[in-house]
């Protein structure tokens, strides 16, 4: 299976953003530190909080997981921002990801800077080759150690980055190879299932930046 579970926050209280951040300072390469936090910071609704704490990390820091997850601060307030800053947090995103991937590439890092690209209008900003680049380089990337749910991700990411060019043979294609591996994601299923009308509106709501998207890594990252 490639579910995802969703993380639960307790929002009893107001997280202590100071301690969070004293453990993922200490630990600046823990994705999933830096991961749990960033999940408190999005039930506060505290998007700059955890962009500047991260920014300033990566500045301080060295190694490629810092940039991941200052990129996923960005992706995180995108939702609720507006078009034009939506299009800012995007490329500052993919910065910090190109910066992760100069020390060291990785199937995560490739493949959110795909997915990153595929949300841009391509008739106005030609981004989409560049999002099918780099989710090819993320399949290419994967090993056997990779973990499933990022595996499908990939897969239907990569079809999606097809159908928006037009090119749907490809994108069933595409999705096929990863539903013969992944047999029981639902998600890649419901795209080879659907009519004409409705795989449209499934890869449509896949690449609408006002939808939010679980960024809590869970199931994306091997245990530590």
């Amino acid at each position: 299976m490639c579910a995802v579970a969703s993380l639960v926050v307790a929002t009893a209280a107001a997280p202590d953003f100071g301690s969070l951040e004293r453990r993922v300072a200490a630990e600046p390469e823990n994705l999933r530190l830096a991961a749990d936090y960033r999940q408190a910071v999005v039930q506060a609704a505290a998007f700059d909080r955890s962009i500047d704490f991260l920014d300033g990390l990566a500045k301080r820091t060295h190694g490629p997981n810092v940039h991941i997850s200052l990129a996923l601060a960005y992706v995180d307030k995108v939702p609720t921002s507006g078009e034009i800053r939506r299009l800012y947090l995007g490329r500052d995103a993919m910065a910090a990801l190109s910066k992760s991937i100069d020390q060291q590439p990785t199937v995560l890092a490739h493949y959110m800077r795909g997915l990153i690209n595929l949300y841009y209008n391509n008739f106005i900003f030609h981004r989409v080759p560049r999002g099918i680049a780099d989710l090819e380089r993320a399949r290419a990337l994967a090993s056997s150690a990779t973990p499933a749910a990022l595996m499908c991700r990939i897969y239907a990411a990569l079809g999606d980055g097809h159908y928006k060019l037009g090119e749907t043979a490809a994108a069933r294609e595409v999705w096929t190879a990863g539903l013969q591996r992944y047999p029981d994601d639902a998600d890649l299923k419901a795209r080879l299932t659907a009519d004409a009308t409705r795989l449209h509106w499934i890869v449509t709501d896949a690449l609408d930046p006002g939808r939010r998207v679980d960024t809590s890594l869970i199931g994306l990252i091997q245990a530590p």
